[in-house]
Parts: C-alpha cells; sequence; structure tokens
C-alpha cells in the first residue's frame, strides 16, 4: 500500500508518499505527477522520507521523475542506496 498526500506551495507542490511503492501504486503513483504538473519555473518534491520499499518499476519510475526534475527528498539511506544502483546498472548498460 501507498499513501500519497499533496502538501506545499501552489509554487513549490510537495507529494509526501508513505509505504511501499509496488505493483499498482507505480501507476497510482506516475497518475499523480502527471495531474500536478509543476507550473512553469516551478519545481516538485517527492518526500520518500516514509518509502520502505520499490520494487522495480518504482525504482524506474523515481528515476524518470528525477530525470525530469523531480527533487526526491528525504529518500532513507535503503532508497538513496537503490536508486543510486539502479542509475550505476544503467550508466553500464549504456
Amino acid at each position: 500500500m501507498l499513501r500519497i498526500t499533496q502538501e506545499g506551495e501552489s509554487n513549490t507542490p510537495l507529494l509526501r508518499l508513505e509505504g511501499r511503492l509496488e505493483g499498482a501504486w507505480v501507476e497510482v503513483l506516475r497518475k499523480s505527477w502527471n495531474e500536478l504538473a509543476a507550473p512553469p519555473g516551478g519545481k516538485l518534491i517527492v518526500d520518500l522520507g516514509a518509502v520502505s520499499f520499490a520494487d522495480h518499476a518504482g525504482r524506474e519510475l523515481l528515476l524518470e521523475m528525477r530525470k525530469r526534475g523531480v527533487a526526491l527528498a528525504k529518500a532513507s539511506g535503503f532508497m538513496r542506496q537503490v536508486l543510486a544502483e539502479n542509475g550505476d546498472s544503467e550508466r553500464k548498460g549504456e
């Protein structure tokens, strides 16, 4: 299960995630992200502080979000390692 809470000011919206980013929840997050489109010159922040797990599709979505300018904040050591390892394996495959 994943809880997505929208917070923050309109020029810097924040999505706070809590739980496990896996399965159908990956598409729920993608839909929330697409619907929230940050204003021109604005920035979207995703708080990963309470994310306990991300499957392969969840990691891929987070990497895509980061690549498109979304700030991934408060990631636990585990999540930082997962995102870094995934990014390293992508670079090796290029």
